[in-house]
């Protein structure tokens, strides 16, 4: 279930015109609306890491306290699997707008592909111990071009984070006329349904820049420490 673009726009406002601090377009709710969204996906990666860390070294609890089990699922919401043709060792998946490669896998999922930096093939290759083969593959990420060794391997499954699409509120009138939601044309968020209280405080605090109000910035920033401070007491 997506997180409504409907819903948080009028959150937004509402929160705003409370106290008669401002008022955001559609078009400039859109270009922050975008930018929160990558930031909060970018962020989950990081907060992983570190309750990964956390969690190995203290120990936490299992279930539903298991805080680096619910970011991922977090992360997992934009998951998704591919399967992808290679030509001549190569493949471009530009078109999948992917975030992060997850892995790839060949033969049914009963091989993975290794990845590897580009500098280490020709040491790699230099042995024939190292040398990359069907039973043990190797691929190098660049530029979207996904290069697979050896060259006779034709396809895979790719599972990867996708970039998400970004949100747009999109509307009728404007000027004089007072804007009218419409969802045609109109995009959700794809973030997980949790993130939503986050998400409103992160367009609060970039609103807050726009409005010249730094209240709104102050309120907003102050959210987001309570929240981390929440996670890590």
């Amino acid at each position: 279930m997506a997180i409504d673009v409907n819903k948080v726009y009028r959150t937004v406002l509402s929160i705003l015109n409370k106290e008669q601090r401002g008022y955001l377009t559609p078009d400039q709710f859109n270009r922050l609306a975008r930018q929160a969204q990558l930031d909060l996906l970018e962020k989950s990666f990081y907060d992983y890491n570190r309750h990964l860390t956390r969690r190995n070294i203290q120990g936490v609890n299992s279930e539903y306290g298991d805080i680096a089990d619910n970011i991922q699922e977090k992360i997992d919401y934009l998951s998704r699997s591919k399967s992808i043709t290679i030509t001549s060792g190569t493949s471009d998946i530009s078109a999948d707008l992917v975030y992060k490669l997850i892995q790839l896998t060949t033969d049914n999922r009963t091989t993975q592909i290794e990845p590897v930096k580009k500098s280490e093939l020709t040491y790699l290759n230099a042995s024939k111990l190292t040398a990359p083969t069907t039973d043990y593959p190797l691929y190098y990420f660049e530029n979207n071009i996904i290069n697979v060794f050896p060259s006779t391997i034709t396809s895979a499954t790719m599972d990867y984070i996708k970039v998400p699409a970004d949100p747009i509120w999109n509307y009728t009138g404007g000027g004089a006329s007072a804007y009218t939601y419409t969802t045609s044309g109109s995009q959700d968020f794809e973030l997980h349904p949790s993130e939503e209280p986050i998400l409103i405080i992160k367009i609060l605090s970039y609103a807050g820049v726009i409005i010249k109000d730094p209240l709104v910035i102050q309120a907003a920033q102050q959210q987001e420490v309570n929240s981390f401070n929440q996670e890590n007491s």
